[in-house]
């Protein structure tokens, strides 16, 4: 059997062991156990594994740097390489050494699109599904893996009159929730254009997030919520629904639809669940066109959060922050494209003294940013 793939030692001896585990069990009579793939190889790079018999070519679509090509800082566009193959079906690809960071992938054989199917952990996104992998080592890319949770997720729904659809919304409730008859603070987490109620809980890693910053002592215990957010149009929308239509109806997001139900919603949520009603320990918090939405939230209800978290945030020039009760927390890139929007709120703040932290980073309108921005928000809010 010969693998036409690197030269370096060690990744020979790691595929060679891929090898092993994919045909010693039918060597000795057994069942062959599905192993579990990507692997981790010690320089830092990740080899992938696919059995696809019958299959001339197979493509691997990765927001990583494959092919040593730089990430694009400024979106998560997936670059491709194509896998090599040996005579019996076996692909395989590996990456040149990665930075610890939470990567998605999928692979594409004869036309269609399949996330890898010795990979449990995947992701549903607005225009199908992608494997998730995470390489660690760095304080951020850590909290966003756990061996199990402390606290646990929930989803219920909300009819929403005005748009005539279900809401789709999921909850992560706090370590012993189950065990207390008090309230907890709340976190009104919003997804942006192409994304719904899973976003933050699939991209975002918000439930790893939070678990583990609780868990640390770094964060107060609290519920967070995670609506589908999208106006009138987009709501209830599934994997199959593409970017593209999302981007048809961009303008629609300004209507207000979400913003303007909002308080039946709330209302809806606390009589299920012990939301605080106290200002202090309430926020808000938006990624991109959910930052726009976390903004108008700020500025429609006065007395409803002391946060407001903006990421990468769309914002019109006209819309100024008018709520002297909050505190804003924004958060963008130096390579995003929005970054002059955001700058410029901050500026609008600063003229008016209302209370803010600006955090100004490298890289652009990305999930490894917002991720980033939700780790020091959640360490901010309720302090």
């Amino acid at each position: 059997m010969k693998l036409l793939i690197m030269r370096n030692p060690i990744k020979i001896i790691a595929n060679s062991l891929i090898i092993v585990s994919l045909l010693f069990p039918a060597f000795i009579g057994a069942q062959p156990s599905i192993p579990s793939f990507p692997v981790y190889n010690e320089d830092g790079s990740v080899t992938f594994v696919l059995e696809r018999p019958g299959s001339r070519h197979v493509r691997i679509y990765c927001d990583c740097g494959l092919r040593n090509e730089k990430y694009n800082v400024k979106r998560d566009y997936l670059q491709s390489a194509r896998m090599n193959s040996d005579t019996n079906g076996l692909f395989t690809y590996t990456t040149p050494p990665l930075k610890p960071e939470v990567y998605t992938y999928r692979f594409k054989s004869r036309g269609q699109k399949m996330v890898d199917p010795a990979n449990a952990d995947s992701i549903r996104i607005s225009n199908g599904k992608r494997s998730v992998f995470v390489v660690s080592g760095s304080l951020l890319s850590d909290l966003c893996l756990t061996d199990s949770l402390s606290g646990k997720t929930e989803q219920c729904e909300f009819w929403d009159s005005a748009c005539g659809k279900t809401r789709r919304i999921v909850l992560y409730l706090p370590p012993e929730y189950d065990h207390t008859g008090q309230t907890y603070p709340v976190l009104y987490l919003l997804h942006g254009i192409d994304g719904n109620e899973l976003a933050w809980h699939d991209r975002g890693r918000v439930i790893q997030q939070v678990d583990n910053l609780i868990r640390q002592g770094k964060a107060k215990p609290m519920i967070v919520v995670m609506p589908d957010a999208n106006p009138k149009k987009l709501v209830g929308q599934n994997e199959d629904v593409s970017l593209m239509w999302n981007l048809l109806h961009y303008s629609s997001w300004f209507h207000h639809d979400f913003e303007r139900i909002f308080p039946q919603m709330d209302s809806f949520l606390s009589s299920r669940y012990r939301i605080s009603s106290d200002m202090n320990m309430r926020a808000v918090a938006g990624l991109s066109a959910g930052a726009y939405q976390s903004a108008t939230l700020a500025n429609m209800y006065e007395n409803n959060f002391k946060y407001v978290g903006l990421f990468s945030p769309i914002l019109h020039r006209k819309q100024l922050p008018c709520n002297q009760n909050v505190i804003y927390w924004v958060g963008s890139g130096k390579k995003d494209i929005f970054h002059s929007q955001s700058r410029h709120f901050v500026r609008k703040l600063h003229q008016r003294q209302i209370p803010y932290v600006y955090h100004e980073t490298q890289g652009g309108h990305v999930w490894r940013n917002w991720r980033l921005y939700l780790s020091e928000y959640l360490q901010f809010i309720f302090n």
